[in-house]
């Protein structure tokens, strides 16, 4: 078996110690990288050379359009990439995310991306997916997708989306897209939100009330669902 040659990234400019360490970075079988250093082509989009040789010239390679070379836009920057692995090196990210980006209709580092041969999509088009980040404006809590704000909250899925979408409440708490500014028309509260000491069983009506008679800080029972503040353990109490 021959040595392992260290090979590099000619988009990236990353090292890896051999073929297999550069598939496996990105998502693809070590023969497609090997061939993609014989031939001076692509392998999703990225190009390769060995790194015990001199960096080659930009037109030594194959540069025949491949799915993932195709030119994309930041929704939020307006700004166009030639491939995702151009936008993946100006935003500091693994080209896995771009591509699960553009895939999923997610941001990465709060940036949102689409193909510049298709039309410029609403931006509803990236906020109706149950892994969009949102924050919650009595916790400051930001969770990376609704679903684990409600796993975490016992709000439902559809209740956080909602209160994100109309800027309004979900049991009590407001939700809003954690990539976003905190929005300056958010719904007042109609309730209290109501919690559960969990060592006591006593139901407050809100917050406050459970402050006052426990001697716990608002904000530490804000954040302590499903956690500790003043010595006892709080949950939300559901309607």
């Amino acid at each position: 078996m021959g040595r392992k040659r260290a090979i590099i990234c000619f988009e990236t400019e990353e090292r890896f110690e051999s073929v297999t360490d550069a598939a496996n970075a990105i998502g693809a079988a070590w023969p497609l990288v090997s061939n993609a250093l014989k031939r001076h082509g692509a392998c999703r989009g990225f190009h390769f050379y060995y790194a015990d040789e001199v960096k080659p010239d930009d037109s030594v390679f194959d540069r025949k359009v491949y799915k993932n070379s195709r030119p994309i836009i930041c929704l939020e920057t307006n700004e166009r990439f030639e491939s995702q692995a151009k936008a993946a090196k100006a935003v500091g990210v693994p080209r896995a995310a771009i591509y699960a980006a553009l895939k999923k209709h997610i941001a990465t580092k709060g940036l949102h991306f689409y193909f510049a041969d298709e039309p410029k999509p609403d931006e509803e088009f990236f906020r109706n997916r149950n892994w969009t980040r949102v924050r919650c404006k009595e916790t400051g809590v930001v969770y990376e997708s609704i679903a684990q704000a409600a796993r975490e909250t016992g709000v439902s899925e559809r209740d956080i989306q909602a209160a994100a979408k109309r800027h309004g409440t979900a049991k009590g708490l407001h939700f809003y897209y954690a990539d976003e500014p905190e929005p300056d028309d958010l719904l007042p509260s109609k309730k209290g939100i109501r919690v559960r000491c969990v060592e006591t069983g006593v139901v407050y009506k809100t917050i406050t009330q459970a402050a006052k008679e426990t001697g716990a800080s608002q904000a530490g029972i804000r954040g302590a669902a499903s956690g500790m503040a003043g010595g006892y353990h709080w949950e939300y109490v559901d309607d």
